[in-house]
Formats: structure tokens, C-alpha cells, sequence
């Protein structure tokens, strides 16, 4: 009996931390941006190097890439590499169809299928133009903005600045409950919990595309880490750790696709869960006995690299108060806990969809988020069953939700600008 009530007081405190920390991240998105951001001058602009990663995207491909055409950055000052990761669909020949005739572009086709860290890294092995002072990353899905670029390259004026992410705006949110759930979750993602941490100066998550790197920064840390699942989130930490700043920016935007159908999504969260178990396993102690970081900071990038873990503490505490109600004060779990823990969510969603100025039919179908959340929860349980059962990390295509030849449509563009 005494370990069942100290079991749910561990789990009540478990799920109390969690929420408490949404709480102020959500409160500190409605604080002032922590300073203006200028453009630097035109003569300033920093020299940047554009990796594609992409392994059998041949049908998204020419979205992105007509986008890239319309980026409002010098060419002077920008190169294009298209890597392609040994697709079998004819990606390269797509890519070098378009890098043909500008001599910013190039592709470089790997014979093995290596993975989307190494790719980039091969990719900044094989730079054409000379040292670039950015690197920046575009998914094969991603349809920047013609000023998004621009704007990301803004923050690096600060010598203290590692790394930057620019927003990410999924397209066809309203297509699907699958699709509507991944533009929930992006949505509070990154105008609740990264906007509340760049106003706290706590180390904004880098995201996967529409992201920078200063070069030094990058190869500071190592690179991309090889084999890496998730590889902005383990550069998350490592750039911490390196003393560097992550800034969130809002002001550059790229469209992308989530994945449209309920098996899309339980494929993606998958990799997800597996991925930030690698990060937590790799990054997470040397973090915490590295005495230059601040405490607040430790703990926001501790919450970070455990990802979906709350999941599992949200099953604990199901179990003990079901417990409970079949023999009243066997685990004493606190009820007012659940209040909390799906009370604040709910204000995120609410609040992220007023701050992306959604219309009133986004807000209806809040009512999917029951169902994948419960998704969301098997998958977490799942992935720590692989995870202990040490079974191999698989890398998995991300199912694409597009329109025509990897073009968002007008009124998608209209909608999520």
C-alpha cells in the first residue's frame, strides 16, 4: 500500500512538473520579442550554403525547387546543394535538370543510402564555392517563402548565435483529422513552446527544414551526428552545450505537407519517440554535469530531451487512479492533477490558433485531438518497448500530403502565410 501512494506521488509530481512547465511557456509566448530583429545590409549578408536532403522525392521535388528559384537573397552569396541519398525513383535526375544552366546549383548523387546526417555532411565535404558562413536546411516538401531566407539570415548579426529556426507552416492542415492533428501539434509547437522559449532566452528547439547553422558553430559541435534520427533536436542540446545561442524566428516561413492519413502519422511519431530516446541517451548527462549552463536552462533542455516521456507518466497515473476507484485510498492519487495536466494543453491550442489567426472551422475540429492523442500515447508506450528491447532505429520516409508535382496550391499559400 505505502509504495502505491509513493508511486502516485512520484507520478502526480511527474505530471505536476510537465505542466507546470507548459504553464510558463505559455504565459511567457504573450511577452514582448526580446529585441527587433534588423536585416543586415546588403553588402553584409553572410555567404550561405543550401543542402537538400532527399531520398526518393522525385514527385516533391520540383515544389521546393521552384521556390528556391524566388528566394530574395543574392546568388552572389548563396549555393545550392541538391544530395540525393541513393533514391531509386529518379530524384537526381529531377535535381540536375534544374541545377543545369545556374551556376549556384549543383547535385551530388550518393551511391549509398547513408541517411539523412550523413548526407548533409557529405554535402558540406563537397562545397563548390568556397567557405560559406551559414548552412541552412530545406526537406524536399518545404516551399520557403521568397523572403524566408532572408530573414533567417538576419539573427546571425549576433557573433553569439549558433543556430536559428524559421517557422514552419503546415499547408494542408484542414485535407485531414491526421493532417489537422500535425497542424495542432506544429502550431503550439512553435507559437506556444518555442516562442515562450525565445522570449526566455531558453534555447528554442532547432526544427529538421527552414533552419540555419552557422558554419563555425556546426563544426564546433562535430556536425550532423552520424546515424541520428533526429538530428536538429541532438544539435539542440549539442549547441547548448557548445555555449552557442538558438533563436526561434518567426518572420521566415516554409510551407510543408504533414502526412495525411492516420498511418502517416503513426510512422512519423514513431521515428520521432525513437529519436528523441537517442538524444536523451547520448546528450542528456553531459549536459547536466556541465557546470556553465544555467539551471533553468538544464532543466528546459532536460524536459526537451525527454520528449514524449510524460506519456508514459500519463499511463502510470491512469492505472493508479483506476486503482483508486475500485478501492477508494489505495494510491491517493490527486484527481485535480488531470485538470492540469489536459487543462493547459487545451488553453495552448486554443491560444496558438488565435495567434496564427486560424479560422472558426480549425478551431471545430479540435474535437479530432481525443483520438490521436490516445494515438500519441500507444505510440510513446510502443516506442520505449523498442527502445528497451534495443531493437535496430529504422530510418522511414515521411508520407507526403501534396498537391500536383509537390506545388502547394494558391489557396494554400494564402491560408498558411
Amino acid at each position: 500500500m505505502r509504495l502505491l501512494v509513493l508511486a502516485a506521488r512520484v507520478t502526480a509530481l511527474v505530471l505536476l512538473a510537465f505542466s507546470v512547465r507548459r504553464a510558463v511557456l505559455l504565459a511567457a509566448a504573450s511577452l514582448p520579442q526580446r529585441k527587433p530583429r534588423g536585416l543586415p545590409a546588403s553588402a553584409a549578408l553572410p555567404a550561405v550554403h543550401v543542402c537538400v536532403p532527399c531520398r526518393n522525392e522525385a514527385t516533391a521535388l520540383p515544389g521546393l525547387l521552384a521556390a528556391l528559384d524566388q528566394l530574395d537573397y543574392p546568388r552572389s552569396a548563396l549555393q545550392v546543394t541538391v544530395v540525393d541519398d541513393a533514391s531509386t525513383d529518379g530524384s537526381a535526375a529531377v535535381a540536375q535538370a534544374w541545377a543545369d544552366g545556374r551556376p549556384w546549383a549543383n547535385v551530388l548523387a550518393l551511391t549509398a543510402n547513408v541517411g539523412k546526417a550523413q548526407a548533409l555532411n557529405a554535402a558540406l565535404r563537397a562545397e563548390t564555392a568556397g567557405p560559406t558562413d551559414l548552412v541552412v536546411i530545406y526537406d524536399a516538401d518545404h516551399h520557403p517563402a521568397p523572403g524566408s531566407l532572408l530573414a533567417l539570415a538576419a539573427p546571425f548579426a549576433d557573433p553569439c548565435v549558433g543556430a536559428a529556426s524559421g517557422q514552419m507552416r503546415v499547408a494542408n492542415g484542414a485535407a485531414s483529422p491526421a493532417a489537422f492533428y500535425a497542424h495542432i501539434e506544429s502550431l503550439v509547437n512553435q507559437f506556444i513552446t518555442m516562442r515562450g522559449k525565445e522570449r526566455l532566452g531558453l534555447a528554442p528547439a532547432l526544427l529538421g527544414s527552414n533552419c540555419a547553422y552557422r558554419r563555425a558553430a556546426l563544426d564546433s559541435v562535430g556536425g550532423f551526428r552520424p546515424g541520428a534520427l533526429l538530428e536538429d533536436s541532438d544539435l539542440t542540446l549539442a549547441l547548448a552545450q557548445a555555449g552557442w545561442q538558438v533563436r526561434f524566428v518567426p518572420e521566415s516561413v516554409s510551407l510543408h505537407h504533414a502526412p495525411p492519413t492516420v498511418r502517416g502519422y503513426l510512422q512519423q511519431h514513431l521515428r520521432w519517440n525513437r529519436g528523441f530516446h537517442q538524444v536523451a541517451g547520448g546528450r542528456l548527462l553531459p549536459l547536466l554535469r556541465d557546470a556553465r549552463l544555467t539551471v533553468p536552462l538544464k532543466l528546459e533542455l532536460s524536459f526537451f530531451a525527454l520528449g514524449y516521456a510524460d506519456r508514459l507518466a500519463l499511463l502510470g497515473g491512469a492505472l493508479l487512479s483506476a486503482l483508486d476507484r475500485l478501492r477508494p485510498g489505495t494510491t491517493r492519487f490527486p484527481a485535480a492533477i488531470w485538470l492540469l495536466y489536459f487543462g493547459v494543453p487545451a488553453l495552448e491550442m486554443l491560444a496558438a490558433l488565435r495567434l496564427a489567426r486560424e479560422p472558426l472551422g480549425m478551431y471545430l475540429r479540435l474535437a479530432y485531438v481525443p483520438f490521436f492523442f490516445a494515438l500519441d500515447v500507444a505510440v510513446a508506450a510502443w516506442s520505449s518497448v523498442q527502445s528497451v528491447a534495443r531493437q535496430p532505429l529504422q530510418w522511414t520516409q515521411t508520407e507526403r500530403g501534396v498537391t500536383g508535382e509537390g506545388r502547394t496550391t494558391k489557396d494554400e499559400r494564402r491560408k498558411a502565410v
